[in-house]
């Protein structure tokens, strides 16, 4: 499993709080690092040398969407960017959404859980899956 950092990208305090609590208790060893737009995510990967385990996204955050996030990772020159799984998370959920975020490659699209034990089996299955899965560096 990648050991890098998992990006959450979101600019609910409820929802970080949620999380940090159950990425606790599934004793994950990764660093969740917490970003309010995506404009901070880019700045982040342009000055880190690590490739993040997993990028978990809100589709509705501040200055620019999910969707124009996605996309300025994908038309950065960096190629290792493009293998970093990307997970949409959202509690607002169109099918024209998901077929957007799909059309952009995204790796997963996920309903934010209003349950916390529905939150810790998410973050379970989409962990495992990504610790299993090769990806390029």
């Amino acid at each position: 499993m990648n050991e890098g950092p998992v990006l959450i990208v979101d600019d609910d305090e409820d929802d970080k709080k949620f999380l940090e609590e159950a990425w606790k208790e599934l004793n994950y060893p990764n660093e969740l690092l917490f970003f309010k737009n995506g404009n901070d995510v880019l700045h982040y990967l342009q000055a880190k040398e690590h490739v993040p385990f997993l990028i978990l996204c809100d589709v509705n955050i501040p200055k620019m969407d999910g969707f124009q996030l996605k996309e300025r990772i994908l038309n950065n020159g960096k190629t290792h960017y493009k293998s970093i799984p990307f997970v949409f998370w959202s509690s607002m959920v169109s099918n024209a959404q998901i077929q957007k975020a799909y059309d952009l490659g995204v790796n997963g699209f996920f309903v934010k859980d209003s349950n916390f034990n529905d939150l810790k089996e998410s973050l379970i299955d989409i962990v495992n899956y990504w610790a299993k899965s090769k990806v390029p560096e």
